[in-house]
């Protein structure tokens, strides 16, 4: 009898990789290879129809040879056209059987997250992302040195990580980027930024601050952590509708554009928050692309940081700022707006498979985190603090680490038990509950002390000190203990007595959302007046805004009209191309139809592409509309993520809420294609623009069927996806 060979056998009995990238496949690769170098070379066509063509050099070192080795590339065998050695694909893999250390591979890119338009593209990694697009070991420990070359068309700018064809420092394949178009760039220093603001104004009224603050950012880390900055240039993106604020791609930072070209009425809180965008995506310089997390469990080490340190660095920029006001309002309600649902997550999860990393981001990672390290930081003292985190970058610098091997540094500082700390605070979900109010955790208070705070709210001497009783009160209402009407009168009490800036701005964004569910007619009025009487451009904004989004009589309707036109001005409050989009739309909403005259006055490409996309949703028409959400079954449709947010939130305004709960369902059985093929903030943005208006028992008994009908092998973080949007929902019923 043959005998087979005990390679062959053993190979044979290994199977292939399953779809996606698993924690097994993973540990396997990182223990086998190491020293991985990429040279990628790109053809960009200017057809975005035509494929992006591909050459992809390999180089690494690598142990057990007399195993298969997998590569990963999710496009198809269809999309390789050819590979220095033999292969077979399955499951998203290229195999090696018998690997080698040197491979050249011609392909076809994917464009699942290449994100091409008509005249420029930008590649999106995060979190493992990378192998839809070129072929790779694509999971965070394994970094590599990338060179890339593109070859672009004539009158296109193209920037990467580092400069062409120079080798990048080590680097995982999420934080790889490359992005080719029509942009302009602006240069300060070592800093560049391209864009494609057609606005020569609002570009030259932002530029000196945009720079301003990314010097800030670099010098405020180099001095904390002691590290200089170690990617060589410093370039960034400015994209219109990018998918997130910012992604800290090393030395190509991708920027939402609307985030860093404020128009002239900005309100403090858009100052605020361009400035913490900065600051946090450059703080990943250090957090995340310097020392970056071995596996996806723990990437919230690396956006606790982010957030933790912009969090200390906008402070000089804004001396007369209440910081602790403005830490507790960034973090504390929007991680209780999850850390109180039945769909809460512990900070550190469990995960499996790359394919699910993306479901793991959100308000507990952003918001609790940096809560829950600011009292780790307390509890060690600042300076210990930070000599422990100088520790740990130092150590782990251009390499991989886990929240374990940073907990380790913090042990050695402390008799504290902080193992215990750890789990209830790291991998523990929901809030505790708290003896006090101003800190986290669940905090009930009796029907008395709930009526003194209704009554005396508006009197506290401290600006925090209210900002903390609106929160408990708020709190309390969603728990059914404060009526929606007491917290509507309460707001309109206290707004016009409220010095601070940040309270009135939050409380007015409350306020609109309860306008909707609690008609007030003292609302209206008061916005009005409060809109005249401003102190200042910022909270003038703010006031209109909060108008513009609330109004439902007819005569605040005229009014708008008649600024949307021109035929009225509002004294000091510019109005600029994006603010007569939104009032347009707004309008719409309402029964003025000016969107073809919005279409013909958009001058940037980019915006006026965006309006024509969700122009039919705003029309009168129930059936254009259902049209409109009937195309979103097309992936293409869904490309620009930020466009089809914008429709969503028009298709379940509260003025179309009654004709547009045949939606929920659908968009309910979408869910699994919105994260098989979206991006990693989609899937809760989704579920959110679709429920966030709905009260309805009709709602909550929809929702709650499709939840009680799910299979046993669904997802279980898509299931808490949709528990988080449909709490307030859940409570009103």
């Amino acid at each position: 009898m043959w005998e087979i060979p005990l390679t062959l056998a053993l190979m044979a009995a290994i199977p292939d990789p399953e779809p996606g990238i698993s924690e097994a496949l993973a540990l396997e690769r990182a223990r086998r290879v190491s020293n991985v170098h990429y040279d990628l070379q790109l053809q960009i066509p200017a057809e975005r129809e035509r494929p992006i063509l591909g050459t992809a050099k390999l180089r690494f070192e690598l142990k057990d040879p007399g195993r298969p080795l997998a590569l990963d590339f999710a496009p198809g065998p269809d999309h390789i056209v050819s590979v220095s050695a033999p292969y077979r694909w399955a499951n998203g893999h290229i195999i090696l059987d018998k690997p080698v250390n040197e491979l050249t591979i011609e392909f076809r890119a994917g464009d699942a997250s290449l994100n091409r338009n008509a005249d420029y593209f930008y590649s999106l990694f995060v979190p493992a992302r990378a192998h839809l697009a070129i072929p790779c070991f694509d999971q965070p420990d394994i970094k590599a040195r990338f060179s890339v070359t593109m070859k672009a068309p004539d009158g296109w700018q193209t920037l990467s990580n580092a400069a062409r064809g120079v080798p990048t420092q080590p680097l995982s394949t999420y934080l790889l980027s490359f992005a080719a178009g029509k942009f302009q760039v602006e240069t300060s220093g070592r800093m560049r930024m391209f864009h494609r603001e057609t606005d020569r104004k609002k570009v030259d009224r932002n530029l000196k601050a945009i720079f301003e603050l990314h010097e800030r950012a670099i010098s405020y880390m180099e001095d904390y952590t002691g590290i200089p900055y170690a990617f060589g240039k410093f370039d960034f993106l400015a994209l219109p509708a990018f998918q997130f604020g910012g992604m800290e791609h090393a030395g190509a930072i991708d920027y939402n554009a609307a985030s860093l070209f404020l128009e002239e009425s900005a309100t403090q809180q858009q100052l605020l928050g361009r400035a913490s965008l900065i600051s946090h995506e450059t703080a990943h310089m250090w957090f995340g692309d310097l020392v970056t997390m071995k596996w996806f469990n723990d990437v919230w080490l690396k956006e606790v940081f982010a957030n933790f340190m912009a969090a200390k660095m906008v402070n000089p920029s804004f001396p007369d700022l209440n910081h602790e006001l403005r830490f507790f309002l960034s973090h504390y309600r929007t991680a209780y707006s999850v850390d109180r649902t039945a769909g809460a997550n512990a900070i550190r999860q469990k995960l499996e498979n790359l394919n699910d990393a993306g479901s793991m981001y959100g308000p507990i990672i952003y918001q609790k985190a940096p809560i829950v390290m600011r009292q780790l930081e307390k509890l060690l003292g600042e300076k210990t603090f930070r000599d422990a985190v100088r520790l740990y970058l130092k150590r782990y610098a251009f390499g991989n680490a886990t929240w374990d091997n940073l907990i380790a540094i913090f042990d050695d500082q402390t008799t504290e038990d902080l193992a215990a700390w750890s789990k209830l605070w790291i991998d523990t979900p929901g809030r505790p509950k708290a003896k006090h109010p101003e800190d986290y955790g669940s905090f009930t208070i009796d029907a008395e002390r709930r009526a003194e705070l209704l009554k005396s709210l508006p009197e506290m001497p401290d600006a925090l000190a209210r900002a903390v009783a609106w929160s408990t009160l708020w709190e309390n209402m969603l728990d059914g203990n404060v009526a929606e009407s007491d917290m509507v009168r309460l707001a309109l009490a206290w707004l016009p007595r409220e010095s601070d800036e940040l309270n009135i701005q939050r409380t007015l964004g409350d306020l609109t959302w309860l306008a909707w569910r609690n008609p007030d007619p003292a609302i209206e009025p008061l916005l009005r007046e409060s809109l005249a009487k401003a102190k200042n451009r910022s909270l003038r904004a703010a006031y209109f805004q909060a108008y513009r989004d609330t109004a439902t009589s007819p005569e605040a309707i005229a009014w708008l009209s008649r600024v949307w036109r021109g035929e009225e001005k509002i004294a000091d409050l510019p109005f600029a191309e994006n603010d007569s989009i939104r009032l347009a739309s707004e309008l719409a909403l309402r029964g003025v139809d000016v969107r073809q005259e919005q279409l013909a006055k958009i001058q940037n490409p980019d915006r006026k592409a965006q309006f024509a996309f969700v122009m039919p949703v705003l029309d009168a028409d129930p059936a254009v509309r259902t049209k409109w959400f009937a195309s979103l079954a097309d992936p293409k449709n869904r490309s620009h993520e930020a466009w089809v947010l914008e429709g969503l939130a028009a298709l379940h305004h509260p003025t179309r809420i009654r004709q547009s709960e045949q939606f929920i369902t659908p968009s309910l059985t979408m869910l699994l294609e919105i994260k098989r093929t979206g991006d990693i903030f989609f899937p809760q943005r989704w579920m959110n623009a679709t429920l966030s208006h709905y009260k309805s028992k009709e709602a909550a008994e929809t929702v709650r069927k499709f939840l009680a009908a799910l299979p046993s092998d669904y997802p279980n973080r898509l299931r808490l996806t949709v528990l988080v949007a449909a709490d307030n929902l859940f409570r009103q019923n």
